[in-house]
């Protein structure tokens, strides 16, 4: 009969195994990341208002797709370049782009959008922020990089600390100018000051672990650069793109047809789902991935192991549903204060979406295991036009947000059963 190991070869084991460390060590800085400000939202949610926070979503998305248009994706090469040299000229080159773009974009804002978004969205407020995004966009396109650049250097440590820095600045900074108003926005600017603080963080440890390879880097080696890996901007960027957008146009619509305060709730009601999702969701998608492309390669398929986590999954989100739906408003009052009770009733319609979300999400690797990203662009594809058409459809024939947001999470969860149904086909094999 077969002995179990000991708990002490365990720990041998797990000591000696750099990938189970890393693993570790980059699992607790995200959790601790993505924790850390939702621990502040009680204190947020009762320092600011709703409109503060929906002036924030609407130019969080806006910043959201200028980032990812703006490096051009070309920091998704860095992992792997052919040598350090190669990652840091392309790493440089990243972020030369991102400068330009978003120079380009600060004067299209300055000069032309200031007026037309804030007409285009009824939201008068827009129009003395706005500028502001592609400033806090290359901040984002730095920690990106620089995120990029740890992974490729097994720098898991400062992977993990630079997540937990990033996360600490921004709520730090907002709780600070929340009590402090020195600004007439404090949400805005703790968001913008926070991100920047993080960004030259990032840049000054880039520096110094690294400063002799930057130092090397070359006009000519970045043109290069831009032609050896231009799949990433003409393949990856779209795509990234498309997925951008199916976030970022449910806040702009829904600001046009009912204001910056439901966008306030409505984006609440999304952060409360998120973080729990994320975390959970991302730490399953990555064990899954690794066993599902071992089981691929070794027998063809990997069915069993996707329906057995598929079920595990569906069960837990059931669960949560039965247990939890009816009592969300006053959760999130009790959790929030009761300015943000409508934004449990917004919950309450979009949980059964936000669970089939979950378990889509946690196996949503099936893609990439079975070589299908075409398929996996034409569901992102889905998932854009898809939410587009149910918030414009809804603010149009229905008038109130709480049908919108019913018509909302029918689409989205059209477009996660669509991914589980093409996962679960990818994963019977060829």
């Amino acid at each position: 009969m077969a002995h179990l190991p000991s708990l002490s070869a365990l720990t041998a084991r797990f000591r000696s195994s750099d990938f189970a460390r890393n693993s570790l060590i980059l699992s607790a800085g995200v959790a601790l990341a993505q924790v850390l400000p939702f621990l502040f939202y009680p204190l947020l949610g009762r320092i600011f208002s709703a409109e503060e926070f929906g002036l924030l979503a609407n130019l969080s998305s806006i910043i959201t797709v200028l980032a990812v248009v703006g490096s051009g994706k070309y920091e998704s090469g860095i992992v792997i370049a052919d040598s350090k040299r190669e990652a840091a000229n392309l790493a440089v080159l990243s972020v030369v782009v991102g400068f330009v773009t978003m120079l380009v974009g600060w004067l299209i804002c300055e000069f032309f959008l200031l007026g037309s978004l804030s007409s285009w969205l009824h939201e008068p407020q827009l129009s003395r922020w706005v500028y502001l995004c592609p400033i806090t966009a290359l901040s984002i396109i730095v920690f990106n990089v620089y995120n990029e650049w740890c992974v490729r250097e097994k720098y898991f440590k400062s992977l993990a600390l630079n997540k937990i820095i990033n996360s600490s600045a921004i709520v730090l900074s907002k709780t600070l100018f929340g009590f402090v108003r020195i600004f007439s926005q404090g949400l805005v600017m703790g968001d913008v000051i926070g991100r920047a603080i993080s960004a030259l963080g990032c840049l000054f440890r880039a520096l110094w672990h690294d400063g002799a390879v930057f130092a090397q880097t070359s006009w000519a080696e970045m043109r290069r650069c831009a032609v050896k890996f231009r799949e990433f901007p003409l393949f990856n960027m779209p795509g990234r793109l498309l997925n951008s957008l199916g976030q970022a146009v449910p806040i702009w619509i829904i600001t046009f047809y009912f204001g910056n305060a439901q966008v306030g709730l409505f984006s609440m009601a999304m952060t409360l789902f998120s973080v729990p999702i994320n975390i959970i969701s991302t730490s399953v998608s990555d064990v899954y991935r690794q066993r599902a492309t071992e089981e691929y390669r070794q027998k063809g398929s990997c069915l069993a192991s996707f329906d057995k986590i598929m079920w595990v999954l569906t069960v837990l989100g059931v669960a949560f549903l039965l247990i939890f739906e009816w009592f969300l408003p006053s959760l999130t009052a009790l959790f929030l204060g009761s300015q943000w009770y409508e934004a449990g009733r917004f919950a309450q319609i979009l949980a059964p979406a936000m669970v089939l979300m979950f378990v889509s999400n946690s196996l949503s690797g099936m893609f990439i295991v079975a070589e299908r990203q075409r398929a996996f662009f034409l569901w992102q594809l889905y998932f854009a036009l898809s939410t587009l058409l149910s918030v414009w459809l809804g603010g149009l024939l229905f008038g109130t947000v709480e049908a919108t947001l019913i018509l909302f999470a029918v689409f989205r969860s059209s477009a996660y059963l669509a991914s589980l149904l093409l996962t679960r086909q990818f994963a019977k094999g060829k």
